[in-house]
């Protein structure tokens, strides 16, 4: 991706020219449309505010692509580019990213830190996500710098800084009329900046709020949370309205005057205030509210020109705290930078060396079959192995110094592309990779609309930088969804937000619920293990803080809550583990003395079987933060779920897919688990609650994956009978084949012996139902018979395994400790 920004701002043109580049939405996509029909815009996204205007492109060539923008601009405000050109600003490439962290970060905005800006970048990029106008590259660096901004926010006094345009509207507004407290406010208008408004008029302790807009019911949904009115804009109630208001403010973003002086002059005639003082606010571009309202005796209009001269004014610029948090922020977005650089560097060349380990191993696989045919029976099965052990070893030596090499170079400050030279040395298959694995599996029923978003590791399933989820047709109703805070908890719960917006038209709120797992870096096991992701976002089921919950579902204790039902469990993604390596190693490829991180048991007792000369060392963290560990050579490996790697977008970084005769997953691994509250909550205590309750848990079995749930019901059976948690040294693996249910199963004892069994059982004849439409009665029958198959299956295969290993859960209240992981200095 090459990135390009074309922009212009408050900073680059003043006020009246702004206001002749104010895009609706429609006309936005017209430029989107037209820009991405240049032939060097590949990707492209449209930041359009009240202080800006800036196409953030990916382009094939600078020149070009700033060509193809600058024609669609044009065409879109039937302007010649000599007339506007002297105003816009281009970036390019690495300081185009520079640019973009700063605008999300609030340090290009008219108001040094305002947070609007990053609302109105993430709508920007879900616009064109929606629209299919991103590439996988753009998106990634948009998210990025809303990762950043966000991070801005929370980690530095940015928000002291902030003023905002309306902040500053505000205070020259109490001035004029007094006490906000006493005022009554009316907003007209209910987009996205409405609700800042008027949020931030509550927050002012503004009592009587009064929202205006065409469409009834988006202004009832705006004052819903406020306990403010919601009214139909027409002449008539506005005039009434403005009469009444003491504050008003209009930030519609129309084309053209939606407050007109006949308007004025009908409020003010019906005033019955006497010579009361009122207070205009017009953040809108184009204007809302008709200039001459300035004409007015007591009469006060502050519009974006008049705010911009309010912010320059203020001395906080200069004030030593501000510029120390200024610079804290600076740093941050030279630190990301870098970051962002060095992770570019890193996963340009990462696919290469992953194709070349497998272009090897494939050669490796012929040349060893060939040789096996020609020799046939004259050299017995151990010399054989011997001899593919040579071969092996001698395709290792070959590519071990182009893999180390390629990567240690492409950090280099150079311009030789040296994954492309790779590529042409060893004519290597543009597609080969060598983490493609998933495992086959027979479904036994599916929904008839399940509105799956696959994971391809290419991007993220979602933007987990979201707060809310906007159906493409409201339906009148909001539902709100925890999860935990870390970017994958947040990636895979929106995804499923959008599943459920798309269903039913209901507006989905993401709500991030703070867990003792996400803060506590210790080792699991050590501060109780099962639970400690989940017992936080429970809580706020409970208390009625959200309405349902996503939970990755091999986090899940196995004793069912009271009050909490499992509503839905989505199709599985990969069960696998995957290790990500230096210079590309595989698990085989890692040499004597590598140390690999985990932080689970499980994983840490089948890498000691099968690589008894490595070292294992405890990690925690979230997936960045475990990468960074192998990138800044502190690991020489981790290992991670595959799941993970995928919902986040960042297969390609993978360099081996461990098969399952060498690790098992954990029970569950893979699946996600949706619960709501049930009938019998303590929180349900009126009708309105459970009949809301009972909708919720219907919509979610239209992505309810039956297939999904007997094999996680299987594998956490094994859990179940061993009495053992989340964090207990097991893993398992359910599928179906045709008829036959199967498990894998391997348990470890407290000195890190492992046994291993495989259990199988025929498969009920049932009718096959639509698990979304069908039978109520018989959907449940059905399902009890099949979730019973399952259960006997684990419980087999945990007694199986306890029977080998001699353990008896009965006698000893740890007799799963889980095996220690040595904890990282």
């Amino acid at each position: 991706m090459t990135l390009l920004v074309l922009g212009i701002s408050h900073q680059s043109a003043p006020i009246d020219m702004l206001d002749r580049m104010a895009f609706g939405a429609g006309e936005v996509g017209i430029l989107r449309r037209d820009a991405l029909a240049g032939e060097n815009v590949e990707g492209l996204a449209v930041l359009s505010t009240c202080n800006r205007l800036e196409l953030i492109a990916d382009v094939s060539a600078f020149h070009g692509g700033l060509a193809d923008l600058g024609n669609a601009l044009v065409s879109s405000i039937d302007k010649e580019w000599s007339d506007i050109a002297g105003h816009f600003y281009a970036h390019y490439d690495n300081q185009a990213m520079e640019h973009l962290l700063k605008v999300a970060c609030g340090l290009d905005s008219m108001a040094i830190g305002e947070a609007q800006i990053l609302g109105q970048l993430r709508s920007a990029f879900t616009d064109s996500q929606s629209d299919k106008a991103l590439t996988s590259e753009l998106s990634q660096a948009l998210q990025q710098a809303l990762r950043v901004g966000k991070r801005a926010h929370s980690e530095t006094d940015l928000g002291d800084v902030a003023r905002s345009l309306f902040g500053a509207g505000i205070e020259a507004s109490a001035a004029h009329i007094g006490s906000l407290r006493a005022a009554n406010a009316l907003v007209i208008g209910a987009g996205a900046m409405s609700g800042l408004v008027v949020s931030g008029l509550h927050k002012e302790g503004v009592a009587h709020i009064t929202v205006l807009n065409r469409t009834l019911d988006k202004a009832e949904r705006l004052v819903a949370e406020v306990g403010g009115r919601a009214r139909e804009l027409t002449p008539r109630i506005m005039a009434e309205e403005i009469a009444d208001a003491d504050l008003i403010v209009s930030c519609t973003g129309a084309r053209g005057v939606v407050v007109s002086r006949d308007d004025i002059v009908a409020g003010l005639a019906q005033n019955h205030k006497g010579a009361a003082n009122k207070a205009f606010i017009d953040l809108a571009l184009p204007h809302d509210i008709d200039p001459s309202v300035r004409e007015f005796e007591n009469v006060a209009l502050f519009g974006l020109g008049e705010i911009r001269e309010l912010l320059r004014g203020s001395d906080k610029e200069s004030d030593s705290k501000v510029s120390g948090t200024i610079d804290e922020v600076r740093t941050i977005i030279s630190a990301e930078l870098e970051n962002i650089a060095t992770g570019n560097k890193e996963r340009s060349v990462a696919p290469t060396v992953t194709a070349l380990r497998s272009h090897a191993k494939d050669v490796l696989a012929s040349e060893t079959q060939r040789l096996e045919k020609k020799l046939g029976d004259s050299v017995d099965e151990k010399a054989f192995a011997e001899i593919r052990k040579s071969l092996h070893r001698v395709a290792e030596k070959l590519i071990h110094t182009p893999t180390v090499k390629v990567k240690e170079l492409a950090v280099t400050e150079s311009e030789v592309d040296y994954a492309q030279a790779l590529m042409q040395l060893f004519d290597l298959p543009v597609n080969k990779t060598a983490h493609a694995k998933t495992s086959p599996e027979t479904k036994v029923a599916t929904a008839a609309s399940v509105h799956h978003v696959e994971a391809d590791g290419v991007r993220p399933v979602a933007d987990h930088t979201l707060d809310i989820v906007e159906p493409e047709h409201f339906s009148g109703r909001t539902v709100r969804l925890g999860t935990r805070r870390s970017q994958l908890a947040r990636s895979q719960s929106t995804a499923i937000a959008h599943q459920i917006a798309a269903l039913t038209g209901w507006r989905v709120e993401i709500v991030e619920v703070v867990t003792e797992g996400d803060v506590n870096m210790s080792p699991l096991a050590g501060f109780g293990g099962t639970g400690v992701f989940v017992s936080a976002v429970r809580q706020a089921l409970h208390q009625g803080k959200i309405d349902l919950a996503v939970h990755s579902l091999k986090d899940l204790p196995t004793t069912p809550e009271a009050g909490i039902q499992m509503a839905a469990i989505p199709p599985r993604v990969d069960p696998a583990d995957v290790l990500i390596g230096r210079d590309g190693l595989s698990l085989n490829d890692l040499p004597a003395g590598s140390v690999i991180g985990t932080g689970s048991p499980r994983r840490a007792v089948q890498l000691r079987a099968a690589r008894p000369d490595i070292e294992v060392r405890g990690v925690r963290g979230n997936v960045d933060t475990r990468i960074a560990h192998v990138r800044d050579g502190r690991l020489d490996a981790v290992v991670l779920a595959a799941a993970g790697v995928r919902r986040i977008g960042r297969l390609a970084e993978a360099t081996d897919s461990l098969n399952f005769d060498v690790m098992l997953p954990a029970p569950g691994q893979g699946a996600l688990a949706v619960e709501t509250r049930s009938a019998d909550s303590a929180f349900a205590t009126t009708v309105d609650i459970l009949d809301g309750d009972a909708e919720v848990r219907a919509a979610l079995r239209r992505i309810h994956d039956q297939t999904t749930d007997l094999a996680v019901t299987c594998e956490r059976a094994i859990l179940s009978r061993a009495e053992a948690g989340c964090s207990a040294p097991i893993g398992a693996l359910a599928k179906i084949e045709g008829t036959e249910f199967i498990v894998d199963a391997v348990m470890a004892d407290d000195d890190g012996k492992l046994a291993r069994t495989r259990q199988s059982a025929e498969l009920p004849a049932l009718v096959d139902v639509d698990w979304s439409t069908g039978n109520e009665q018989q959907l449940t029958v059905t399902a009890k018979e099949l979730a019973r198959v399952a259960d006997e299956l684990g419980t087999a295969a945990a007694e199986d395994l306890l029977g080998r290993l001699g353990i008896d859960p009965a006698a000893s209240a740890d007799h799963l400790t889980p095996v220690k992981v040595q904890e990282q200095g």
